[in-house]
Formats: structure tokens, C-alpha cells, sequence
């Protein structure tokens, strides 16, 4: 009884499906006809403005083709540029026999991701020393400093490099550096009292903009453990702190008083400045190294080259009050 039925409900949903597909296919062909003007328009206006007036060319000159050619040319000149830092990279290296350790590929795709664009011959140069640094000593460049490295232009490395050259560093042996700054002479950085030394406020202010220095300017680091005299041996065991590719100590000429801080107040590095630090190559800083030692000749220590004009000795254990 149901049959008949059945059978017209089911002839008008073929009908109904039939003219539903007809709608998509004239749909769809509307809009490939819409796709292939936009193209045909694209291609003519890309061979209008590539063509100079008056030059016969020869073929169709279409956007695949354009596209394939600047990523042709692009990437080309990412594997100079990669090529270039890995060569500079292994001229860096101090030693022909480096830990054999799986490299971290997190760091490794992005060192090479930031490395590839960059072109200018100084700015290579870091990238390359970071590369050889973290070949010799895994863990050395975090991921932030290869970003901060990456925003990095000539101008900010070059006020980087004299803040380098004019720091205080303090490290253990062997390990990474504790602290890092520019002392301020007893001056205030807001008054430019660095300024004499090619570090205003406004310098300052980029190198903090692109995360190579704590902001505030003035915070303090104790330093009574790189002050030593020496004793009845000839011998005193300090921590020695680093200035100007040197070691040095700090020898008192009046009352030593071993048992108080003597906190330096400067402008630190951050972490990312401290450890892009070890690529910096250092300038001779000769006003701002008279400066500091009569700095610290005013608080009655004097400077003293570690291992060649007194014979102190490196502490090996914790500092101590």
C-alpha cells in the first residue's frame, strides 16, 4: 500500500537533490571564473609593473614564477649567511677536541632560524662566537639571549661593547658569572655621571630597552671577598675579580675590615648581558680604569693585578665574612 508512495516521495528527493547540486556546480564554477580574473588581473599588473616601457619579453611572466624566484634568491642568501657564521664559528673555537654531547635541538633550530638573516659582517661575528661558546660549553646562551641577540643592532652592540669594556666582573672558577656592572664612581646615572665615559642616561636606556642591563641603575653587589692583603707567608687567598681582560684584587692601605660589606653600586648586567658578555670584544677604557682606581683608592684599597704584582692566591671554597 505504501509503495507508490514511497516511490513519488522518493523521485522528488532526487529532484530536490538534483537541483541542489546544479546550484553548487554554478556556484562553484561562478567563483573558479571569479578565481582566474583575480589571477589573470594579478599577472597582468605584475608583468606591467616588473616590465619597463618599451622592452619586448618574451613569455608569460606569472606569479608562481615571481614567488618562486624571491624564495629562490631568499634562501640563498640565508645559506650564505649560515655558511658564513659556521665558518667564522670554527675559527672561534680554542680547542680541536670539543665534548661529544647531543646537541639541544630546541636551541639549535632556533639559533640557526635567528642566525640565517642576519648579513652584516660585525653582527655575524657575535653570532659565530656565540655558536663556538655553546659548542665548548653547553648551556652557555639561553634561548632569551639568542632573542635579545637577534633585536640586537650595530649601534646598541657598539654602547654594549663600552659598557663591557668599562665592567667589574666577578665569577667562581670555571663558572658563569655572578656579577657584572659598571660602577658609578659616587655618581648617579640619572645625573649622567657616566656620561664622560660615552654612557648617558639616554645609552643606558637603549641597553635597558633591549634587555643587556637591570633596570634602576644603581644596584649594589658585595665585594669584600676580592679584598686581600698579604700575610706572614707572603700569601692571601681572595676571590680575584676580572676588569679589562685582567684579574685583579683589591689591597687595603689602611684599616682593612674584613667583616663589612663593601657593596659597589653600579649599573649590572642581566643574565642575557652577562652571558652575551664573553663575545664582546673589549676597547681600552684608560680614563674611566684611572677614574676607578682612584674610586677605590678613596676607600682605601688599592687595585692589584692578580698573579703578577703580589702573590695572592685564588680561593678555591665559599666566601666567608
Amino acid at each position: 500500500m505504501l509503495a507508490p508512495w514511497r516511490a513519488r516521495r522518493e523521485a522528488e528527493a532526487k529532484k530536490i537533490a538534483a537541483r541542489a547540486d546544479a546550484n553548487i556546480l554554478a556556484v562553484l564554477a561562478e567563483g573558479q571564473a571569479g578565481a582566474l580574473a583575480v589571477i589573470a588581473a594579478a599577472q597582468e599588473s605584475a608583468r606591467q609593473q616588473l616590465t619597463a616601457p618599451g622592452v619586448l619579453v618574451e613569455g608569460e611572466l606569472t606569479i608562481a614564477e615571481a614567488v618562486e624566484q624571491r624564495v629562490r634568491f631568499q634562501e640563498e642568501k640565508r645559506q650564505r649567511n649560515i655558511s658564513a657564521i659556521v665558518s667564522q664559528a670554527t675559527e672561534q673555537l680554542t680547542t680541536d677536541e670539543v665534548e661529544d654531547y647531543e646537541p639541544d635541538h630546541d636551541w639549535t633550530a632556533r639559533f640557526f632560524n635567528e642566525a640565517q638573516d642576519v648579513s652584516s659582517e660585525e653582527m655575524q661575528l657575535l653570532w659565530a662566537k656565540v655558536l663556538a661558546g655553546e659548542v665548548e660549553r653547553p648551556g652557555s646562551t639561553s634561548l632569551r639571549t639568542l632573542s635579545i641577540l637577534r633585536d640586537l643592532d650595530r649601534q646598541t652592540a657598539v654602547l654594549f661593547q663600552v659598557f663591557c669594556s668599562a665592567a667589574v666582573v666577578f665569577s667562581r672558577s670555571g663558572e658563569s658569572i655572578a656579577d657584572m656592572r659598571v660602577p658609578l664612581l659616587g655618581g648617579h646615572p640619572g645625573a649622567n655621571s657616566l656620561a664622560e665615559y660615552d654612557m648617558n642616561y639616554d645609552a643606558l636606556n637603549v641597553l635597558n630597552e633591549h634587555g643587556l642591563i637591570i633596570s634602576g641603575y644603581n644596584s649594589i653587589f658585595d665585594y669584600r671577598i676580592c679584598i686581600g692583603v698579604t700575610d706572614g707567608a707572603g700569601n692571601r687567598v681572595r676571590f680575584p675579580f676580572d676588569f679589562q681582560n685582567r684579574r685583579w684584587v683589591l689591597e687595603p692601605f689602611g684599616q682593612p675590615k674584613f667583616d663589612e660589606p663593601f657593596d659597589l653600586d653600579g649599573v649590572a648586567a642581566t643574565r642575557s648581558g652577562r652571558e652575551l658578555s664573553r663575545v664582546i670584544s673589549l676597547e681600552p677604557m684608560p680614563k674611566y680604569t684611572e677614574a676607578l682606581m682612584e674610586f677605590f683608592e678613596r676607600h682605601e684599597l688599592r687595585m692589584v693585578q692578580f698573579g703578577t704584582e703580589a702573590p695572592y692566591q685564588e680561593w678555591s671554597g665559599e666566601p666567608t665574612s
